[in-house]
């Protein structure tokens, strides 16, 4: 729109309040491209142009719309070459005239009455071709030789009108006599360019059409779809979204969504976080009929980057978010039941002399042990380290005759080899020298009439083991350093997490030996052989490390999960240690995975995973190169020597020593 039609306007203002119809007809009736429009108070508010017009059309607006919500302001005037201008610069009245004339655009030839050329404006030297120092102080006729123009015009007529060409161009000239007190001071010649009605035409029903697709195509997506300028007012919506939303949406065009949301139409508006953050956002909407919609808003940028649409699409997922609640429920209350047959479990969950039994093979092991409380028999319990071959020992001899008798128990591997005879016979006072005076007895008169447990028998040395053979045929003992045997009454319960008989065969454990106390065998699974066990132990040994460290902790699903699948290679005590070291190290009270030591998770926990290897290379160094891993590995991943040997199924003083080896140190 150009400030010269601005300068030549003539007919009345429009209201802001005449629909968008009237107002096309008024310009219309009126050959003009715009007018003035007033609000009530008579104050100008803005232009109304075909521009308006044309966009009305291309974005579907109503033409029941008031012009108020779509005019043109101040902004919409532009100079020339396309860019705003600013009516308010200029030093003079001529200044401002002739800045307001070259920055129209307009093509204006002002002369005196004899038709002499005193101003001449950009535009039409740019027509010309010319510059216009030539064009001033020069007749018209000499650049413009047609006659009509130089017809006359006098004073009070509205103006004379003439067809001229210029070039291949063809301008209307529209002749106006400056007058002043009846006496004319000049004429101002305003020139229009006459443009072909077809490309103008061609264009507005290229618009019309573009406008129908992108209609059809609106109302045809399943997806609800509403569109708002770069203010945030509504200017489409499709079918759909007025289905799924099911909300009354006829008055809504030309509203803003900040007002929508305040009314409580809608919970929030995604266009308004589009506008704010010029990037896509998608949300939860609610809306005052009670759908849930999933929105998202996507921002449509002009050449100079700033949003000018925000198109948004919208979902329905009021049943999907209804059912999200009901699993949400349904949850809550599968996991309510969970626990109490967890409690209910529990309960069932027998406590043996302080040994937690869940399991069927558990429950077999203590059914057998009971039945040999009640033999006066020696006892062999195999199984490995870790697995409880104590506590077995324990209620076989508080369920027997001897239960108010004393147990003594012994670490056959723990005794220095020099001191074992003694330790396990006694002797005589003056046996040997440092010996005690009055002599000292063993572990043998110790246990009278009672148990001796022997754990770890298989570490016993060679020569030993011939001397607790004659003990357990004969039922005498002999002392060192004495001179008669006396009877012994004592029950062996042994235990071995060694493979006896493979030993027998390797000579390095007695035949006759392990005939004698193999005759009741009792072996006790691996924790990982009996899975139903692992929860219980874990329940129990966090109820006991809770309350002597007065804390509250609680162990997640998934924690049990990692329990279960894991191959727990030190049985119960690694378990009792883990969950000890838990209770103490966890931030929170709840215990989840990631508290876990990396050997729960591939590839740590995997105790049989194969090892890779890249290259030949001698034995001797591949060897040291896997030991020397594991070690590393080891000390990475726990806390103690205990531990790592427990994992390695190695003493700790070989961890030690091979630590030392390779120098690896705890970080």
């Amino acid at each position: 729109m150009g400030i010269e039609t601005v300068l030549r306007y003539e007919a009345r203002a429009l209201s802001d309040t005449e629909t968008l119809k009237a107002a096309a007809v008024f310009l219309h009736a009126h050959g003009i491209e715009m007018a003035p429009v007033v609000d009530e108070a008579q104050s100008l508010s803005g232009f109304f142009s075909r521009e308006d017009i044309v966009r009305a059309i291309r974005y579907d607006i109503s033409f029941d719309t008031e012009i108020g919500k779509i005019i043109t302001w101040n902004k919409g005037l532009k100079n020339g070459d396309g860019s705003p201008h600013d009516i308010s610069g200029g030093t003079s009245p001529f200044g401002l005239m002739d800045a307001i004339v070259n920055a129209s655009g307009s093509m204006v030839i002002v002369t005196d009455p004899d038709l002499t050329i005193r101003f001449v404006s950009r535009s039409v030297t740019t027509a010309l071709k010319t510059e216009s120092q030539i064009l001033l102080g020069q007749k018209l006729s000499v650049f413009l030789n047609q006659a009509d123009i130089s017809g006359d015009c006098s004073a009070g007529d509205k103006g004379c009108t003439h067809k001229i060409d210029v070039g291949e161009r063809s301008y209307i000239s529209m002749r106006c006599a400056i007058e002043h007190e009846g006496r004319i001071l000049g004429f101002l010649i305003r020139f229009k360019e006459i443009l072909r009605p077809e490309p103008v035409a061609g264009e507005l029903a290229s618009a019309k059409e573009l406008n129908r697709e992108l209609h059809a195509i609106i109302e045809s997506s399943s997806d609800g779809i509403y569109v708002c300028d770069g203010e945030a007012n509504v200017l489409r919506i499709n079918r759909a979204y007025r289905e799924i939303t099911e909300l009354d949406t006829s008055d809504f065009y030309g509203r803003n969504m900040r007002d929508l949301v305040k009314e409580g139409i809608y919970s929030e508006s995604v266009t308004l976080k589009v506008l704010e953050n010029s990037t896509p956002v998608s949300i939860v909407q609610k809306t005052s009929t009670g759908k849930s919609l999933l929105a998202t808003g996507n921002p449509i940028f002009n050449d100079d980057g700033s949003v000018f649409r925000v198109v948004t699409s919208v979902r329905d997922i009021t049943e999907l978010y209804s059912l999200q609640l009901r699993l949400e429920e349904t949850r809550r209350i599968s996991e309510q039941y969970m626990k109490e047959l967890q409690n209910l479990r529990v309960k069932r969950v027998r406590n043996v002399e302080g040994m937690v039994i869940g399991s069927d093979e558990m429950e077999k092991v203590v059914e057998m042990a009971m039945r040999f409380a009640g033999i006066n028999a020696t006892v062999l319990i195999t199984g490995e380290s870790g697995t409880g071959k104590e506590m077995v020992a324990d209620i076989i001899h508080k369920h027997s005759e001897r239960a108010d008798r004393p147990c003594i128990k012994v670490n056959c591997g723990a005794i220095p080899k020099d001191l074992m005879e003694s330790e396990f016979f006694g002797y005589e006072e003056g046996a040997f020298t440092g010996a005690r005076k009055g002599g000292r007895a063993g572990y043998f008169s110790m246990a009278e009439g009672g148990t001796l447990f022997l754990d770890e028998i298989g570490e016993l040395p060679y020569d030993l083991q011939a001397k607790l053979l004659r003990i357990l045929q004969s039922r005498e003992l002999m002392r060192i350093g004495g001179r008669k045997s006396s009877p012994v009454d004592v029950r062996i319960i042994a235990a071995t997490n060694k493979n006896l008989e493979a030993m027998v065969a390797e000579k390095s454990f007695r035949e006759d030996l392990y005939y004698r106390i193999n005759v009741f065998p009792l072996h006790i699974p691996a924790l990982q052989e009996r899975p139903d066990d692992i929860q219980f132990l874990a329940a129990h040994f966090l109820r006991f490390f809770n309350k002597n460290y007065g804390t509250q902790k609680r162990l997640s699903p998934d924690v049990l999960d990692h329990f279960e699948r894991y191959s727990w290679p030190g049985n119960i005590r690694e378990l009792q240690n883990l969950i000890e070291r838990l209770v103490v190290i966890a931030p929170d009270d709840l215990i989840t995975a990631k508290d876990l030591p990396c050997c729960f998770s591939e590839p740590c926990g995997a105790a049989s995973a194969d090892i890779a290897v890249k290259g030949l290379m001698p034995l001797k160094d591949a060897l040291e190169s896997v030991e020397k891993q594991l070690i590393r590995m080891a000390y990475d991943n726990f806390a103690t020597t205990r531990d790592m040997a427990e994992y390695l199924r190695i003493s700790a003083a070989s961890v030690v020593r091979k630590a030392a080896k390779y120098g690896i140190r705890k970080k």
